[in-house]
C-alpha cells in the first residue's frame, strides 16, 4: 500500500515521464525517476510545503480566536506537532538538495541522488496527507471547568499556622476528612479560602468545591453546587440518584470539597462523597464541636491572644492613630471588647480607618458596651448568632446562658460554682440529690462550650464568656424578665436598688452602700472587691426572697446581725475574705441553706449553729495555720469542728475540709472525731480530706463501711474524692503538678511510709483516677499496690521513693496496666532503673500523653522497644537531672515508621551522659514541634531522621552545643535548623 501511494505520487509529481509497470524494469524506471526529475520534485515539494504552513496558520489563528472557550484537542495537538516535524526534516532535506546543486553534475554520487529524490518524495506524499487529514480533525473543543475558582482570600499572620496545617494535612494520605472549629469571628472561614486559593494554585488536585452551606445543612443545595462544577446535568434526578453520579464522577479523581459553615450533622454519603474515594478530601468548618467526630483530624481555630488582637486592630486602622494616647486607651478598651475574635476586630476597625477624633472612639467603645435594644449595625450577625443559639436551647438551658449576665464582661468562672449559682437560684431541674444537679451543670456547659458561647481554660475547669456575648445575654435576659444589673465602681441609686432583681456590684466601697437598701424583690446579690469592708448591720433586713449571697474576697471581717433575715438564701459564699475571723450565731436562721462555702477566711473554728442548718447539703471550708501555734496559747479555741456538729447535717452530700497547715496540732488533736462524725453522712458522696496518719484513715474507712453497707447507690464509692493520707514531707512536686490540669474528680495522695500496704487503703486506690505516692521507703514498683487497683488511673505522680527500681513490673501483672493512664510524673528515685520491666502486654500506656522523668541517676536507657510500641499517644517528653541516662530508646531498636506518631515537645535538661536520642532510620516525626536540649554535652548529634520533621517550629538550645554538633554532611539540614534556633 505505501509502495503504491509513493507510485502515485511519484507519477503525480513526474507527470506522465515515468509510468506503472512490473519486475526488475518497473524498479530501475521508479529509481531513475528520483534522480531525473529531483528538481522538479524539489519545487513541488516547497509548494506543497507553502500550502501546509498556510493552513497551520489558519488553525493558530482559530485558537487564538476561541481560547478563552475552548481548548485545542489532542488530535489537533498531534497535527501540530507533524507540522512542526515536517518543518524541521525540510530544512534538512534542503540542505542535502543545495549540496547536489539540483541537477546531475556528476559531482554528488548517484545513490546518494537516489536517496535524496526519495526522501523529497516521501515527504511530498507527507504533507498531501496532512493537508487532507486538517480537514478531518475536530481542532477545538469546550474547556473543561477550571480545577478551583480563587476566593481571592485575605491575609492574616495568625492563621499562617492554621493554613500551614491544614495544607500538610490534606498531603497527607491517611486523613480524609478535616474539620476547622472555633467559635464566630475567629477565622475559619479566611483559613479555608487561604488553604483553598493555595492547593488550587498547586494543581495537585483535579477539581476543588466550595460550598457555602445554608443553616439547615440541605442535602440537595450542596450536591447542587458540586454536579454544576463538575457539568453533570441532574435537575431531573432525586438526591440518591444524584448522589450516585457524583460519587462515580470523583471516585478516581483528586478533588477537595471544602464545606463553610456547618451548623448541623451531614450524613456525606447521602451528598455522594464516600470513604473509596481514595484520593478526595473533605475539609469542614463548624462552630459546634457536636460535630466534629466526623472528622479524622481537627484543627481548633483560637481567639487571638491580647497581643496579637492589638496588632490585627492597629494593622486595620492604621498605626499613624497610635501616636495619640487617648486613642491609643480607647483602642485598648476596643480590643478587650472583641474578645480576640478577628471577625468583630475588622468590623469595628474598618470602620475607625483614620479616623483622628477621640469623641468617635469613645463613642464606638459605648455603643459595644451598651445593653440597648438599638445593636450597633457592623455586630448585628453576632447579637443574631446569639440569640438564634438561645432561641434553640431548652428552658433551662437558657436560663443557664442568660444566668451569665450577672457577672462582669470577662470574668472566668470556676464550673463549680458557675453551677452552684444555677442550682442556687433554681434554674436547674428539682434534683434532689445535688450531686445530680452537678452532672446536668457539666452537661449544660460542655454544650454551650461545643455551641463556642464559651471558652473553656485549657488546663483548670474555668469558662469564660467573650464579652459581647456576655453584653447580648443582659440585653436578652432584661428583656425578658428585667431587674438586671451589673454596676462596676458606679454609683448605684435607690431607685435601682428597689427595682432591682439580681444585682452585682464590684470594687464598691462601704460607704457606698445604704444601711438598709429598699430590694424586697431582689433574688441574687453579689458584692465583690477589697473596698468593701464593712456591711451595715441592717443591710438585709428587706432581702428575705435573696437566695443567692456572694460576698467572696471582700475585707469583711464580720457579718451583720440582718443575716438572720435571709430565710430563703440557698447559696453563701465566703470565700477569701481573708480578714473574716467568725460566723455569726445569727446564721441558724437560714433553714434553707444548702451551700456554704467559708474557705480561705481566717475563720479558726465553726460554730455549734452550723449544726442547726439541717438542709446543708454543700460544706466547704478551709483552716489556715493556727496563729496560737506561734504567738500565745489558748489564743484560739481548741476544736476546730466542735462534737456533734457534723453528725447533725445528715443530708449532706459534698464536705471539703481544707488544711492548709498539715502540721497543726489542733487539726492532729481533733481529726479523729470529726473523721468519725463524717462516716455516719448517709448522703456524703464528695470528700475532701486530710488523715495524718493511716490509722486514722483505716478507722474513717472501717465506719464508713459499717453505716453505708450497700445501700448507698454508690455502695462503698465516693462521687469525688480529694483524700491524703500520712504527713506530707515534701510539697515540692506539687507546685509543678496541679491536679485540676488532669483528672481531680477522684484524686488520692499516699505519703504514708508504711511497708504494708492496708486494704483500706487500696478499696479508694481502685477508684482514683489521679494518684500520688510521695515518700514511701518500702514500695519497689507500682505493682506492689496491685496492678488491678490502678486500672482507673489517669494521672500519677511518684516523688521521692528510695528503693523503687522500676514502676511497673510485668512478671507479675493479672490485668492490662495503665490503658488509661495520661500522665506519667517520676521524681527523685535515686534507684530506679527501668520505667517497666518485663513483657508489655498490648494496650498498655497506650494512652500516655505525657512523660516527665526528673533527678533519677541510676537509670541509663528511657525506652525499650516494646514500650516505644505502646506509645502512640505519647506528646510531651521530658527528661531532667538523670545523671546516668546515656540513650532515650534503646540502642539497635527497629522501630517501625509509625512510631511517636503524636510526640510534639521532646525536652532534655541536663543529662551529661546522654549520647543518643534514636538510631532508627525510618521515623518521621510528623508532630514533632518543639526541641529543648540544655546542658546535655555528650550529645554530638541529632537523630537523621530530624530532617523529616514537617512541624518543627523551635530548637531551644545553646549555642555553642549547636555549633559542636556533627551534621555527616547534611549541611542544609544545619541550615534550617539554625533559623529555628532559640538560644537558651
Amino acid at each position: 500500500m505505501a509502495e503504491a501511494a509513493i507510485v502515485q505520487a511519484v507519477g503525480s509529481v513526474l507527470t506522465p515521464a515515468v509510468e506503472g509497470g512490473s519486475g526488475i524494469f518497473h524498479y530501475l524506471k521508479l529509481n531513475c525517476g528520483y534522480v531525473k526529475h529531483l528538481k522538479r520534485n524539489f519545487v513541488e515539494l516547497e509548494k506543497e510545503l507553502t500550502f501546509l504552513c498556510d493552513c497551520e496558520t489558519e488553525v493558530n489563528e482559530e485558537l487564538n480566536s476561541n481560547k478563552t472557550k475552548k481548548k485545542m484537542t489532542r488530535g489537533c495537538k498531534l497535527w501540530l506537532d507533524s507540522v512542526k516535524e515536517v518543518r524541521d526534516e525540510f530544512e534538512i532535506l534542503r540542505s542535502q538538495y543545495q549540496q547536489t546543486g539540483g541537477c546531475l553534475c556528476g559531482k554528488c554520487p548517484i545513490h546518494s541522488q537516489l536517496k535524496l529524490g526519495k526522501q523529497i518524495v516521501e515527504m511530498v506524499v507527507k504533507i498531501r496527507s496532512l493537508r487532507t487529514e486538517i480537514g478531518q480533525i475536530i481542532k477545538m473543543e469546550p474547556k473543561p471547568q477550571d480545577p478551583f475558582v480563587s476566593r481571592h482570600a485575605s491575609k492574616f499572620p495568625s492563621h499562617k499556622e492554621y493554613v500551614e496545617t491544614l495544607e500538610k494535612h490534606l498531603s497527607s494520605g491517611g486523613l480524609k476528612k478535616i474539620c476547622i472549629c472555633g467559635p464566630l469571628g475567629v477565622g475559619k472561614t479566611t483559613i479555608m479560602e487561604n488553604s483553598h486559593d493555595s492547593v488550587g494554585e498547586s494543581g495537585r488536585f483535579d477539581i476543588i468545591f466550595w460550598v457555602n452551606v445554608n443553616t439547615d445543612g440541605n442535602i440537595s443545595d450542596i450536591q447542587e453546587i458540586i454536579l454544576e462544577r463538575l457539568k453533570v446535568n441532574a435537575k431531573e434526578l432525586d438526591n440518591a440518584q444524584r448522589a450516585d453520579n457524583i460519587s462515580k464522577e470523583l471516585k478516581d479523581k483528586r478533588y477537595v470539597l471544602f464545606l463553610d459553615g456547618v451548623s448541623s450533622e451531614i450524613n456525606f454519603k447521602e451528598i455522594g462523597i464516600h470513604d473509596d474515594h481514595g484520593r478526595g478530601k473533605v475539609v469542614f468548618a463548624c462552630r459546634s464541636r457536636e460535630f466534629c467526630w466526623q472528622a479524622d483530624d481537627v484543627i481548633h481555630v483560637e481567639r487571638l491572644s491580647p497581643r496579637e488582637a492589638k496588632k490585627l486592630f492597629w494593622e486595620v486602622v492604621g498605626v499613624n492613630l497610635k501616636k495619640n494616647p487617648d486613642i491609643e486607651q480607647e483602642a485598648d478598651s476596643i480590643v478587650e471588647e472583641c474578645g480576640g475574635m478577628p471577625y468583630m476586630l475588622k468590623l469595628i476597625g474598618k470602620e475607625l480607618v483614620n479616623q483622628s477624633e477621640v469623641a468617635i472612639w469613645r463613642a464606638t467603645v459605648d455603643d459595644l458596651r451598651s445593653t440597648s435594644s438599638e445593636e450597633k449595625k457592623e455586630l448585628e450577625e453576632v447579637y443574631r448568632f446569639f440569640k438564634l443559639v438561645h432561641k434553640n436551647l431548652s428552658s433551662v438551658q437558657q436560663h443557664c446562658l442568660l444566668g451569665w449576665a450577672i457577672f462582669p464582661t470577662g470574668l472566668e468562672i470556676s464550673q463549680d460554682y458557675i453551677i452552684d449559682c444555677w442550682a442556687a437560684q433554681k434554674f436547674l431541674p428539682r434534683f434532689g440529690k445535688i450531686g445530680d444537679a452537678r452532672d446536668t451543670g457539666c452537661l449544660i456547659l460542655d454544650k454551650f462550650e461545643k455551641k463556642s458561647l464559651l471558652q473553656k481554660h485549657s488546663k483548670e475547669k474555668r469558662y469564660k464568656m467573650i464579652e459581647f456575648f456576655q453584653r447580648a445575654a443582659l440585653r436578652i435576659a432584661n428583656e425578658r424578665d428585667g431587674g438586671i444589673l451589673v454596676k462596676e465602681e458606679k454609683h448605684i441609686s435607690e431607685e435601682e436598688w428597689k427595682d432591682t432583681k439580681k444585682l452585682s456590684l464590684f470594687g464598691f466601697p462601704s460607704s457606698t452602700l445604704p444601711d438598709m437598701p429598699n430590694c424586697c424583690e431582689i433574688l441574687t446579690l453579689i458584692v465583690e472587691g477589697r473596698r468593701l469592708e464593712k456591711l451595715p448591720m441592717s443591710f438585709f433586713e428587706y432581702m428575705c426572697h435573696l437566695q443567692l449571697l456572694d460576698l467572696h474576697d471582700t475585707s469583711i471581717r464580720c457579718l451583720p446581725p440582718s443575716i438572720s433575715r435571709l430565710i430563703n438564701l440557698n447559696a453563701l459564699f465566703l470565700r477569701s475574705c481573708s480578714l473574716l475571723f467568725q460566723l455569726p450565731k445569727e446564721i441558724r436562721y437560714l433553714q434553707k441553706l444548702e451551700i456554704l462555702d467559708v474557705r480561705h477566711t481566717r475563720i479558726q473554728c465553726l460554730p455549734s449553729e452550723i449544726g442547726q442548718l439541717i438542709k446543708l447539703k454543700c460544706l466547704r471550708v478551709s483552716w489556715v495555720e493556727n496563729v496560737g501555734n506561734h504567738t500565745h496559747a489558748g489564743a484560739w479555741p481548741g476544736e476546730m469542728i466542735s462534737s456533734n456538729i457534723i453528725s447533725k447535717l445528715c443530708l449532706l452530700e459534698e464536705l471539703i475540709i481544707e488544711v492548709l497547715d498539715p502540721s497543726d496540732r489542733r487539726w492532729k488533736q481533733n481529726v479523729e472525731s470529726i473523721a468519725g462524725e463524717i462516716a455516719a453522712l448517709e448522703q456524703l458522696t464528695t470528700l475532701h480530706f486530710y488523715f495524718p496518719t493511716i490509722k486514722c484513715f483505716k478507722t474513717f474507712i472501717n465506719r464508713r463501711k459499717s453505716v453505708n453497707g450497700n445501700k448507698s447507690r454508690h455502695g462503698d464509692n465516693f462521687k469525688s474524692f480529694n483524700i491524703v493520707v500520712g504527713y506530707p514531707q515534701s510539697t515540692s512536686l506539687l507546685a509543678g503538678f496541679d491536679v485540676s490540669e488532669w483528672s481531680a474528680e477522684k484524686h488520692l495522695r499516699f505519703s504514708a511510709g508504711v511497708e504494708e500496704i492496708p486494704g483500706e487503703f487500696l478499696t479508694i486506690l481502685k477508684q482514683a483516677y489521679s494518684f500520688e505516692l510521695i515518700g514511701s521507703q518500702y514500695a519497689v514498683n507500682l505493682s506492689n499496690f496491685g496492678v488491678d487497683n490502678l486500672v482507673r488511673l489517669q494521672a500519677c505522680v511518684i516523688e521521692d521513693c528510695n528503693e523503687m527500681t522500676s514502676i511497673i513490673d510485668g512478671n507479675h501483672t493479672g490485668v492490662v496496666p495503665f490503658q488509661g493512664l495520661n500522665n506519667l510524673h517520676i521524681k527523685n528515685l535515686p534507684k530506679l532503673m527501668h520505667i517497666w520491666v518485663g513483657p508489655i502486654a498490648s494496650g498498655s500506656l497506650n494512652s500516655l500523653r505525657t512523660l516527665r522523668v526528673k533527678i533519677c541517676h541510676s537509670i541509663k536507657t528511657l525506652f525499650s522497644k516494646e514500650m516505644v510500641a505502646q506509645l502512640n499517644e505519647l506528646q510531651d517528653l521530658q527528661v531532667e537531672d538523670c545523671q546516668m541516662i546515656e540513650e532515650i530508646v534503646e540502642a539497635g531498636t527497629v522501630l517501625a515508621i509509625g512510631e511517636f506518631p503524636k510526640l510534639k515537645t521532646l525536652e532534655l535538661i541536663d543529662l551529661p551522659k546522654l549520647s543518643t536520642i534514636c538510631n532508627s532510620l525510618l521515623l518521621p516525626w510528623p508532630s514533632l514541634e518543639t526541641i529543648k536540649i540544655k546542658a546535655c554535652n555528650a550529645l554530638k548529634s541529632f537523630p537523621s531522621t530530624f530532617k523529616n520533621t514537617t512541624m518543627l517550629k523551635v530548637i531551644k538550645g545553646d549555642q555553642a552545643w549547636f555549633d559542636q554538633l556533627e551534621w555527616e554532611n547534611c549541611t542544609d539540614l544545619k541550615v534550617r535548623f539554625q533559623d529555628i534556633l532559640q538560644s537558651i
